[in-house]
C-alpha cells in the first residue's frame, strides 16, 4: 500500500446542536509529490448511518503536487435516534489508482444526547398515598406469614452466590463480509523473529481465506504474517513471496463453539496450539519480520478482503515465544496488560463504542469498522 494522501483535522469529536446537527472540517494533502486527481468518501463507523453524514463540495478534486484541498462534512442526525456515541471518517483515494493508492483518516465521533425528559406528571393526593402505601403493608405482611418468615429454604442458584446470574462476557461479532478492527502499524507492532499471536474465536464461515490476526498483506514487496482460517485449516506464519507456515485441519465441530487459537514461531519453527493441544509444527527459517502495512483484526490489514465470520474476543500479540504450558495455563487469564512481552492485548469486551482497547503498555488501541458486539 502507498500512502497517497496525509488527512488531518483539528479536532476528533463533533458537538451536536439540540438540532442534532455539526460539522467537521479535514485537510487532505497530496503526499504523493505528482499530480493526482483524488475523490474523497465518507464512511460511517459501527452504528453510524450513511444518511446522517454529508460532504459539501465536489467529491472529486484536482491536486497538483503537494497540494491541499479542505473537505466539511456536515452531520444532521434526525429526530427520536437513541443516545450514543457514533463516529466516521474520510477517506481519499487516487482515481487512477484506488486499489494502491489511497488513506484512512482519522476517526471522528459524536455523541447523540438524551432525548429531553417530559415533564413531570401530577402528584397523586396524599389521601391516595396513604391508601396505597396500607394495602402494600397487608400484601407484603401475609406474604412473609404464608412463606414462613425464615431463611430455612434460602438457597444458593447455580449460576452463582446467592443466585447471581454470572457476568456477561462481550464479544465482537465480525460478518465476514465488511466488519474488521483496524490497528495501524505501531512500532511496537514491529519485530523480528519470535512471536505469539492467540486469540479466542467462535468461526461461523471455513471457505477463502479468513484472516484472525494478521500484519499485511502487502504486495510491493510481498510481506505478511498471520494467524487465520484459510480453505477449512488453521494457519499460522509468515510470508514473503513464500509461504512459511504450519497448519492443521478445523474439526468441523469448531464452527460455532469457542476455540482458543495461538501461533507461535520459537525462532525455528511455527508451532499451532487449539484449546492449549499442540495440532501443528513445522521446522521454518522465517518469523516475524518488516511489513510496511497495517496490523488488522478479522481482515487484511486495512480491510478490503480476507474478512473473519464469526465471533472473537481476546487478542493478544507477544513480541516472545509461548510454550505450551503457558498457553495452556492461560488460555482462560484475564491478563493485567503489563506482562513480560506482551505488546497487543485487546480483550474485545467493551460492548458498546468503535474503539477497542489495547490494555497493553503499549496503548494501540484499534478502530472497529462496522462490527456489532454481542454478549453471553
Amino acid at each position: 500500500m502507498v500512502r497517497g494522501f496525509a488527512i488531518t483535522t483539528s479536532t476528533s469529536s463533533i458537538r451536536l446542536d439540540g438540532m442534532g446537527r455539526g460539522e467537521l472540517t479535514f485537510t487532505v494533502s497530496n503526499a504523493l509529490g505528482r499530480p493526482v486527481r483524488g475523490r474523497a468518501v465518507v464512511e460511517p463507523e459501527g452504528t453510524a448511518s450513511r444518511d446522517w453524514l454529508a460532504l459539501d463540495g465536489e467529491a472529486e478534486r484536482d491536486f497538483p503536487p503537494d497540494g491541499t484541498h479542505q473537505y466539511t462534512v456536515r452531520v444532521n442526525v434526525p429526530p427520536g435516534t437513541p443516545q450514543g456515541q457514533h463516529a466516521f471518517h474520510l477517506s481519499m483515494v487516487n482515481v487512477a489508482n484506488p486499489d494502491e493508492e489511497f488513506t484512512v483518516g482519522p476517526s471522528a465521533s459524536f455523541q447523540v444526547p438524551l432525548p429531553q425528559a417530559p415533564a413531570p406528571k401530577k402528584k397523586l393526593p396524599l389521601a391516595w398515598i396513604a391508601l396505597a402505601a396500607g394495602i402494600l403493608v397487608i400484601a407484603l405482611g401475609t406474604f412473609l406469614a404464608l412463606r414462613g418468615g425464615g431463611d430455612e429454604d434460602k438457597g444458593v442458584g447455580g449460576a452463582g452466590e446467592a443466585g447471581q446470574a454470572p457476568e456477561k462476557k462481550a464479544f465482537l461479532s465480525l460478518d465476514g463480509k465488511q466488519s474488521y478492527v483496524e490497528l495501524g502499524n505501531p512500532r511496537e507492532l514491529i519485530f523480528f523473529g519470535p512471536i505469539t499471536i492467540e486469540a479466542w474465536i467462535r468461526p461461523r464461515s471455513l471457505n477463502g481465506i479468513r484472516n484472525i490476526v494478521v500484519h499485511g498483506h502487502t504486495n510491493s514487496p510481498q510481506a505478511e504474517v498471520y494467524l487465520r482460517i484459510i480453505n477449512g485449516k488453521y494457519q499460522v506464519g509468515s510470508f514473503n513471496g513464500q509461504d512459511f507456515s504450519t497448519s492443521a485441519d478445523v474439526p468441523p465441530t469448531d464452527v460455532g463453539r469457542w476455540v482458543y487459537l495461538a501461533g507461535v514461531y520459537d525462532g525455528a519453527r511455527w508451532v499451532l496450539y487449539r484449546d492449549g493441544e499442540l495440532v501443528a509444527s513445522s521446522p521454518q527459517t522465517l518469523g516475524a519480520f518488516f511489513v510496511d502495512g497495517p496490523w488488522g483484526i478479522g481482515a487484511r490489514g486495512g480491510g478490503r478482503e480476507r474478512f473473519f465470520q464469526g465471533d472473537i474476543r481476546d487478542v493478544r500479540i507477544w513480541n516472545l515465544p509461548r510454550g505450551q504450558q503457558e498457553v495452556r495455563a492461560d488460555k482462560d487469564r484475564t491478563f493485567k496488560g503489563d506482562e513480560q512481552g506482551l505488546v497487543g492485548y485487546w480483550p474485545l469486551n467493551e460492548g458498546q463504542d468503535v474503539v477497542a482497547r489495547d490494555l497493553s503498555p503499549s496503548k494501540n488501541d484499534g478502530l472497529i469498522r462496522d462490527a456489532t458486539w454481542g454478549s453471553e
